[in-house]
């Protein structure tokens, strides 16, 4: 408590760091489970060719594991070394929920490495005319690569599709231009490899590897610390870093009776994450806890005091953060989220304000307009978004309604927006900075000046 007390301000700045750290998606960071991740790179090397040399021919690997356990982590971990050692390396990655037909996946491809593609065929043209587009394209950019990686999220998706043409092709235009070319799958069902039929196993070998949820306290803390600890040599003193994560590693673990459930029951870690942020509020109730001998922190769950010297993100707004912790860890988090997430929530915000039903395929028609309307430097990007969506996903911005059939994508499913509220105040404080009475912290004020007329157009 006393440590605590003296170093209130550096705790408040670690959080401020944390809150910037968990909000980058390109920020992965260390992976806890590194045999998996080299048994990754092991196999896509082998097949690509390591250092550049001869791969063993087209090869590819399924990563199965349940939602939360670490696949995209894994394969972005490899994806970044093979880059340090191939800076030609051609990554191509499409999201097998997110398309309604093969033909809308082969654009999203193609977009990926020929931009724009004013040439493209119109959205009436076959299967067939749409994948010889794509093998012109294709021919044109590989030339200039020595490996192509193809990353498939959702690889049942894939598999669901009419006799699985679209693998198939892929399979067959890396073989025509000569590359080296391996597929990453990732999927939550465990018996996908049943579905893929039998021509495509026959040429392509293909292994199975899996990540797994921690199951134990030890296992939970190694993940979350990996996310929470603070290294030495950003802006702070070492021996505050190593008290720092002491403390908080003691913290985390001090919760382990209230923790056991949920562990049993096979919650995510980002689950146990957002319970751990503020971290100033994790370390003020163990040292509480500590203090009274308590054995169990849910005695203090009624009543938990902040220290005195932590400042209350949004405490003089006019009551749309209060003190609950899920509020305050997603006021936390809202410092750090990229222009392109704060769009995607502005987006949901306009929808719902006017009475219409929110899908992601809505909310990315809401941005296409935007970016229409001109006054912005980056082009519209589809898939720039659609990972934005994910990211707000998974920190429990956004939530989807429903499950996903071959009958309907997951980008016409009903989806909601937990921060509408947060974000109808800030919307109508750009509206009010003219007469002075503006709240003293609103993330829209960063963002560029047409975004912002964007939203304020949503209320007139």
């Amino acid at each position: 408590a006393e440590w605590l007390h003296l170093n209130a301000a550096e705790v408040t700045r670690a959080d401020e760091v944390l809150a910037a750290r968990l909000s980058d998606p390109k920020n992965f960071g260390e992976h806890t489970c590194t045999a998996l991740c080299e048994e990754i790179l092991g196999i896509v090397q082998q097949s690509i060719g390591a250092e550049g040399g001869e791969g063993a021919g087209s090869s590819s690997v399924l990563l199965l594991g349940e939602a939360g356990s670490g696949k995209t982590h894994a394969v972005e971990w490899c994806l970044e070394r093979l880059r340090a050692s191939r800076p030609s390396l051609v990554v191509l990655r499409a999201y097998g929920y997110r398309y309604g037909t093969d033909a809308e996946c082969v654009r999203h491809l193609a977009s990926q490495v020929a931009g724009q593609l004013p040439d493209a065929p119109r959205g009436n043209a076959s299967f067939e005319q749409t994948m010889e587009w794509l093998r012109q394209i294709l021919n044109n950019r590989f030339q200039q690569a020595s490996a192509v990686v193809i990353v498939l999220d959702r690889f049942e998706h894939f598999c669901s599709r009419a006799r699985q043409t679209l693998l198939y092709n892929l399979f067959d235009i890396a073989q025509e231009v000569g590359v080296q070319l391996s597929i990453i799958g990732m999927s939550e069902k465990m018996d996908v490899m049943g579905m893929l039929e039998k021509r495509i196993k026959s040429r392509f070998s293909m292994r199975r590897l899996h990540s797994f949820l921690p199951t134990t306290m030890g296992g939970l803390v190694k993940v979350l610390m990996s996310k929470l600890r603070i290294p030495g040599g950003i802006g702070f003193s070492s021996p505050f870093c190593v008290a720092f994560n002491r403390f908080c590693e003691e913290a985390i673990r001090a919760k382990a009776g209230m923790w056991q459930h949920h562990l049993e029951i096979g919650r995510p870690p980002t689950w146990f994450l957002w319970q751990c942020i503020p971290v100033a509020a994790l370390l003020h109730d163990a040292a509480a806890a500590a203090a009274k001998g308590a054995e169990d922190l849910a005695d203090l769950a009624i009543a938990r005091p902040p220290p005195s010297k932590r400042p209350r993100l949004g405490a003089s707004a006019p009551g749309f953060l209060p003190s609950a912790s899920g509020d305050e860890a997603r006021a936390l988090l809202l410092c750090g989220l990229s222009e392109t997430e704060h769009v995607v929530l502005l987006a949901l915000f306009r929808l719902k304000d006017r009475g219409v039903g929110a899908t992601l395929s809505r909310v990315l028609h809401e941005i296409k307009l935007l970016h229409e309307g001109g006054g912005l430097v980056a082009s519209f990007g589809e898939d720039r978004y659609c990972a934005a969506f994910d990211r707000l996903e998974q920190m429990r911005f956004v939530e989807i309604v429903g499950q996903a059939s071959g009958d309907i994508p997951e980008r016409y499913l009903p989806c909601g927006s937990w921060a509408h509220r947060i974000y109808a105040a800030f919307v109508v404080d750009l509206e009010k900075s003219s007469s002075g009475t503006s709240l003293p912290w609103n993330p829209l004020r960063a963002l560029p000046q047409k975004v912002q007329q964007w939203a304020e157009r949503q209320r007139h």
